[in-house]
Formats: structure tokens, C-alpha cells, sequence
């Protein structure tokens, strides 16, 4: 299953039931089963990928900063003080800003992940949750349809 459709909001749950609703009863609980673990680990894949690729925009973000705060640093004032601590002044300021600006973008990146983060846990809980009622259902009924018989037998 490709993980561009994972990550676009597709679910498998609609290809995942096809199958167990066509296997055998004493097979459709191994495939549900088999199906919910291949759920998770292709969740927990997509996960992972996402968090590697955020991470490696944070470290971009980070050595941007760093490089900004050593050129604004590395500036030093020459021969004609005036002059230079008017360009230094406006260069520093502008380097201030930039930094701002990427410690911002820094914060809002740090926040998207988290969210999707979340967000991703939130939608594999859920999709487990509804394959393990489906489980639980058909195993329910089955189980309440053997202890009706008994008792109605006995009013026989």
C-alpha cells in the first residue's frame, strides 16, 4: 500500500473488509486479524516517514539560524566607524529579523508536526477501534446465537 495514499487521508478499512467478508468463518478472524496488523505497521510507517521528513526541515531551519547568528557575529566594524556602524546597524537588524522570522517558522513547524502527529494517532485508533467492533461484533453474535439455543431447547 503506498504511502502517499495514507498520508492523503485514504483508508484500506473498505479493501480490508472485501476480504474477510469472502473467507471462510474460521479463516476471517486470522485475516481480520492479519488485516488490522498490516494496518498498524503501514501507520506506523507513515508516521515514522513523516516525522524523519519534519525533522529533517527542523535541522535546515536550525543551520539557517545558526549561519545567520554567525554572520551577524562575524561583522566588524572597519576604517570608517560611521559608516560601518550605520550598515552594521541595518544589516543586524535585518539578520534580527530574519532570525525571528525562522524561530517563528522554527515554532510553527514544531506545532504542524506535533498536530499531525496526533492527528495520525487519532486515525489509527480509530481505524483499529472500528475493526476490532467488527471483530468483536460477528464473534458476539455467534456466541449469543450458541447460548440462545441451549435455552430454547429446554423450553422444548
Amino acid at each position: 500500500m503506498p504511502s502517499a495514499g495514507m498520508s492523503q487521508g485514504a483508508t484500506p478499512a473498505p479493501a480490508a473488509e472485501i476480504p474477510s467478508e469472502a473467507a471462510p468463518q474460521g479463516e476471517g478472524r486470522r485475516t481480520q486479524l492479519k488485516i488490522v496488523r498490516e494496518n498498524i505497521q503501514t501507520l506506523s510507517s507513515d508516521i515514522g516517514n513523516f516525522r524523519r521528513s519534519h525533522e529533517f526541515g527542523i535541522k535546515k531551519i536550525e543551520k539557517q539560524v545558526a549561519t545567520l547568528r554567525g554572520e551577524l557575529a562575524a561583522q566588524s566594524v572597519g576604517k570608517d566607524v560611521a559608516s560601518l556602524r550605520k550598515s552594521h546597524d541595518a544589516s543586524a537588524k535585518k539578520l534580527e529579523k530574519q532570525v525571528v522570522t525562522l524561530r517563528k517558522e522554527l515554532a510553527d513547524l514544531k506545532g504542524k508536526i506535533a498536530k499531525d502527529a496526533a492527528r495520525s494517532n487519532a486515525r489509527q485508533e480509530a481505524t483499529l477501534a472500528k475493526i476490532l467492533a467488527k471483530v468483536g461484533a460477528k464473534t458476539g453474535a455467534r456466541v449469543s446465537a450458541k447460548a440462545q439455543k441451549p435455552k430454547s431447547s429446554k423450553k422444548k
